[in-house]
């Protein structure tokens, strides 16, 4: 009976409640994502490319608003028919011009996103490697959790590692 006392006594003395204890690491991707060197490589092509087309749309906006101006003045000249005629002219200019800007800004976005999914996918891989290599049971986004210790975001070690790869953007200019 004493054996089982001492040996029970044993157990809890040595027993560790780590063993069984989860271990969590926090990441927060989207400023992995933004803070990544070909991110911010990426944006300053865009914003370098953009700055030709912004002139340009700038100008026909100002053309517009002019046209606007004289179409108002034509109220009180032209007749119906031929004030229409005008409203349709501008109207078709306009719809020219929001088309232009709106495939403008979309072929940025796609530029962006495709990025954006090609740094997600190599965040992936460096977590996949760093779970493993750390015995991580759990890697939570930082957005997505309430409260937690400092101590298991691991932001710093994450960026460091994506920076040290070369991702290619792939930009292409706008046409």
């Amino acid at each position: 009976m004493k054996i089982n006392i001492l040996y029970f006594y044993f157990l809890i003395i040595f027993y560790s409640f780590n063993l069984y204890a989860t271990n969590i690491r926090v990441v927060d991707l989207e400023k992995m994502i933004q803070n990544n060197n070909s991110y911010i490589l990426l944006y300053s092509q865009i914003e370098s490319d953009q700055k030709k087309y912004t002139n340009k749309f700038n100008e026909k906006e100002t053309e517009l608003s002019s046209e606007l101006d004289k179409i108002e003045k034509l109220k009180l000249i032209l007749n119906e028919s031929e004030l229409d005629k005008e409203i349709n002219n501008y109207n078709e200019l306009l719809n020219n011009f929001n088309f232009e800007i709106k495939k403008f800004n979309t072929h940025y976005e796609k530029q962006i996103n495709k990025l954006k999914n090609v740094i997600v996918n190599e965040i992936l891989k460096i977590l996949k490697k760093y779970s493993l290599d750390n015995q991580i049971d759990l890697i939570l986004d930082s957005n997505h959790y309430i409260l937690s210790n400092n101590s298991i975001n691991i932001n710093d070690f994450i960026l460091e590692e994506l920076n040290k790869l070369n991702i290619e953007t792939g930009f292409e200019r706008y046409k």
